[in-house]
């Protein structure tokens, strides 16, 4: 998305010796590659920045080849009060944004993509949801600390997950 990440990229890849990676500049809501080329899509936390969840999952069907394969690592969120998702902080700390792991699922199925899988699911702790928005939690409001501190009595889940299918044949 900005030219400081393109280059961290292509750094990696040369420090790795790839020689398959091809990196461009662009957002997920409008991917810069041409429908059915992509054999494998990896998405790595950024679907929960999007607001426009459906047109991403549209895309990653549009681009991926029939039979390709995608895997994504994201945050999902159920029962998530609208004031913590309006929160500056929790949004950029990939919270505020994210969706319910069903609603990520029937996004994918709706989109048309296939065997559907999650193969991790890490629900985080209140302390643990404390150090993502580090330093400006100690800014957020009491009623905010105490829905945090619900998420261990699981009122409210915020998870990794990692979600994997493909594009049918």
């Amino acid at each position: 998305m900005t030219d400081d990440m393109l280059a961290a990229g292509r750094k990696n890849a040369d420090g790795a010796g790839a020689t398959n990676v091809d990196l461009r500049k662009g957002i997920i809501e409008e991917l810069p590659v041409e429908d059915n080329s992509v054999d494998w899509l990896i998405s790595d936390c950024v679907i929960n920045l999007s607001p426009q969840k459906d047109k991403v999952f549209a895309e990653i069907a549009r681009v991926l080849k029939p039979g390709g394969r995608f895997s994504i690592s994201d945050i999902v969120a159920e029962d998530l009060p609208e004031k913590i998702r309006e929160l500056a902080v929790t949004y950029l700390a990939c919270i505020g944004g994210a969706i319910s792991e069903p609603e990520c699922r029937g996004g994918l199925e709706g989109a048309g993509l296939t065997d559907i899988k999650v193969t991790d699911h890490f629900v985080y702790s209140a302390s643990a949801l404390a150090d993502m928005v580090a330093s400006d939690f100690d800014n957020l409001s009491a009623d905010a600390e105490e829905i945090w501190a619900a998420n261990n009595n699981a009122v409210v889940k915020v998870a990794s997950v990692r979600i994997s299918g493909n594009k049918p044949r």
